[in-house]
């Protein structure tokens, strides 16, 4: 495709785009947006742009974009202040190249941006400080991905497509969440290298949000790729848990989920202790006769306790169980639990007491300790990582 050179400053300050706005393969050398003719500033002859050494002004502070904006495949060999600049919709910046001064300082990104396979000459005259991107949520990153629609190269595949069209549309699915992914990623190491690293954490989890849309789009088998499928559930539990250690309320949320849980099955133990006998013969009962000892019945009901205390903590926290209603159970039970008897909010000073030996309250406190370690583990993490103090 032809390029368009623009030697002239534009500005485009407070001006608001109600339609869609593409500028794609422009070199701008020393300007300010006056693109309303496309053929203003053009230069047939590119080595009539190699005495320029001014720099251009491009501005597009204040301005509000409320349609889709795209700024592809430029070359900015000027400054470009995006300032308090709204975009309401998709902006799209891949394969572009900023030699000069970028800011978006205080820009407003209601959908996420496209800065795949940006360059950045000037890592510490780029500015991202403040961009505002508290609209966009790990459901948000779909709608990134599904620009891959309007992908000329999608398009031109579904058009003489032979093999099965799914499989075609799964594959571009991925390489939008990849690009999703190293656009976050770019803007992330913008702001580690000015020293930013509180917004570069906000980054950072969105980068994590398009890393597990990508394995969730490869449907990763533990048995054909077992890290992969490690990998994504491990995403999906920190982004359940603490949003990859950047919400702190959320993880202490968690905190208190584990007690709800933790205080429901103790309660259960408690409430039905008198029906043990019984229960403890009907197993002996099912048990082969070489095996029947005192000990069988207890091992058994234990094992059914840990399954059911693990599956209903990462049920309440994956969200298939209603996180409120264990978050609400979860503040009770760590109530009364320090009005009875504190020591049990902390039950691993119990499991080396001889007369808990094979007891369920000494199970449940087993597997209650070692995730309370882990998330505590993951609290104090989240909160060193939002300390607006060095660590």
């Amino acid at each position: 495709r032809k390029t368009i050179y623009i030697k002239d400053e534009l500005s485009f300050k407070n001006c608001v785009f109600c339609g869609e706005v593409k500028f794609e393969y422009i070199s701008f050398c020393a300007l300010d947006f006056c693109l309303c003719s496309k053929s203003e500033g053009e230069l047939k002859d590119s080595n009539q742009t190699s005495h320029i050494s001014q720099s251009l002004r491009i501005d597009f502070q204040h301005c509000e974009f409320r349609d889709k904006a795209f700024f592809t495949n430029c070359e900015f060999n000027g400054n470009v202040f995006f300032n308090h600049a709204i975009f309401h919709k998709y902006a799209d910046f891949h394969e572009s190249i900023f030699n000069g001064i970028v800011s978006f300082y205080n820009a407003e990104f209601k959908v996420a941006p496209n800065f795949s396979t940006c360059v950045f000459s000037k890592l510490q005259g780029t500015d991202f400080i403040n961009a505002k991107i508290e609209n966009l949520k790990f459901a948000t990153i779909k709608d990134f991905i599904n620009e891959y629609q309007n992908d000329k190269t999608y398009k031109d595949e579904i058009a003489s497509a032979i093999d099965s069209k799914d499989k075609i549309t799964n594959k571009h699915k991925i390489r939008y969440a990849s690009n999703a992914r190293d656009s976050f990623r770019t803007i992330k190491n913008v702001l580690i290298e000015n020293n930013n690293l509180l917004d570069a954490l906000a980054w950072h989890k969105l980068e994590l949000y398009a890393k597990e849309q990508e394995l969730k789009l490869q449907k990763p088998c533990l048995l054909t790729s077992a890290k992969k499928w490690a990998d994504f559930w491990q995403l999906k539990l920190y982004r359940k848990t603490s949003e990859h250690h950047t919400d702190l309320l959320k993880i202490w949320h968690t905190l208190i989920v584990l007690n709800g849980v933790f205080g429901i099955l103790f309660g259960f133990i408690l409430l039905f202790s008198h029906c043990q006998v019984d229960l403890l013969k009907c197993i002996n009962r099912c048990l082969p006769c070489d095996y029947v000892c005192c000990n069988a019945g207890k091992i058994c009901v234990n094992m059914l306790l840990a399954f059911m205390f693990i599956v209903l903590f990462f049920s309440a926290v994956m969200g298939k169980i209603s996180r409120w209603i264990f978050i609400v159970v979860g503040y009770l039970a760590s109530f009364i639990i320090l009005i009875i008897n504190p020591k049990y909010l902390f039950p691993a000073v119990t499991l080396f007491d001889k007369s808990a030996n094979l007891s369920h309250e000494a199970t449940i406190s087993a597997i209650y300790t070692m995730l309370f370690i882990l998330v505590i583990f993951s609290l104090q993490k989240t909160a060193r990582k939002n300390s607006i103090i060095p660590s």
